[in-house]
């Protein structure tokens, strides 16, 4: 092929780029960022090329609690593929020289949308764990959602000056939940967040399976769990039992506002209006729990009409760009939280990989909103996406 005609030479490249089987020159693979694999925090430039050098970096059950998610994963793909069938309608000539991403819940104004859902075990990840979200939190001006089931303690991780909610699951064991209840209160939560979508634990099939370490080589981990430390009764996660009579007890032990985690349906939604909740997240786990097929973008609109209004609603689950951000807030969330997306950045990069993940996000939203023509939050609404059905 003859360098003096550049249009050949681009049909090469084009067909060499096509072509499964071909093995791309490193500068070559520049032209394509979704094959690029980043080697620093500075070339990064959205949260799946954080995905990838997670992926290259953490061991492999480490990796498989991030991405693994309950049977055959179809419950997380329905995530994903919710926000991939919806489009956006942007509007013209609108003055959107000012973007206004604020948020107020529960009386307090937050700078964006932007949550991180709660954790656990984050110790498995980096060695810094919690401690390396919350400074990345703090830094950004980020609320975060403290994990029942952190390697530090709520304590621990509220030494780092934040914006916290707790998050509990039920417990067979009142003395056990009441303890860290108290233990939230004490460090300064503003909210609790009551997980209601793990009667059992899910089933994790890529997790068990990388956790087995096959080849030997992988050295056994001894797991701290911080809220757990000074309590000498049992200790049990989750309650079978626990039905929506015994919220009353979780209400007469704390005064903090009370969201449930893992409303799916219309149905419990109005419950969450009989028993006096104060938001909502709609949640299925990340599709770590049970395997219902739904993502949690295509059940927001029957959990809207009940709450708007009334309660706070929060989403979470397949948001990987700031334009997701911008569809679930069009669809009638007041905020949304992300999970895998700043886990990645934690396992690639500690502290910088989370701050970084959160900067793109915010920068997408803000550039999704200047594009679509609204200018704050509240001017966002469901005009503004169309379904691809």
């Amino acid at each position: 092929m003859s360098r003096s005609n550049p249009e050949a030479r681009r049909r090469f490249l084009r067909f060499l780029a096509a072509s499964p089987f071909a093995v791309i020159p490193a500068d070559f693979a520049w032209a394509y960022p979704d094959r690029a694999v980043p080697t620093s925090l500075k070339e990064v430039l959205n949260i799946f090329q954080l995905d990838k050098v997670a992926q290259r970096t953490l061991p492999r059950d480490a990796y498989h609690f991030i991405a693994g998610s309950s049977d055959d994963g179809s419950t997380n793909a329905a995530n994903l593929q919710a926000y991939a069938k919806r489009s956006l309608r942007p509007r013209r000539l609108v003055n959107v020289s000012r973007i206004d991403t604020t948020v107020e819940l529960f009386g307090k104004r937050r700078p964006s949308p932007i949550i991180l859902a709660p954790v656990g075990d984050q110790q498995r990840i980096h060695p810094d764990g919690e401690l390396a979200t919350a400074r990345a939190a703090a830094g950004e001006k980020t609320l975060m959602v403290c994990s029942m089931v952190t390697s530090f303690s709520i304590g621990e991780i509220a030494a780092i000056n934040g914006d916290y909610w707790f998050q509990l699951y039920p417990s067979a064991n009142r003395e056990f939940m009441r303890k860290l209840l108290d233990d939230a209160n004490a460090a300064g939560c503003s909210a609790i967040v009551l997980t209601i979508d793990g009667p059992t634990r899910g089933n994790h099939e890529a997790e068990q399976w990388f956790r087995r370490a096959r080849d030997g080589t992988a050295p056994a981990r001894s797991a701290r769990l911080g809220n757990f430390e000074n309590f000498k009764g049992a200790k049990s996660i989750g309650d079978p039992a626990f039905t929506w009579s015994d919220l009353a007890w979780v209400r007469d032990n704390t005064s903090l506002p009370l969201l449930l985690k893992g409303i799916v349906t219309r149905e419990d939604a109005k419950l969450c209006r009989k028993y006096g909740i104060d938001g909502v997240i709609v949640s299925n786990h990340g599709g770590r729990q049970e395997g219902n097929g739904r993502g949690t973008l295509d059940v927001l609109p029957e959990i809207v009409p009940e709450l708007k209004g009334r309660m706070p609603v929060l989403i979470d689950g397949g948001i990987r760009r700031g334009s997701d951000a911008f569809t679930a807030l069009a669809l009638g969330a007041d905020a949304v939280c992300i999970g895998r997306p700043y886990l990645w950045g934690l396992g690639a990069f500690g502290q910088p990989g989370v701050e970084k993940a959160l900067a793109i996000l915010q920068a997408e939203l803000i550039r999704t909103m200047i594009y679509a023509g609204t200018p704050s939050l509240a001017a966002i609404n469901k005009d503004y996406v169309w379904t691809n059905d």
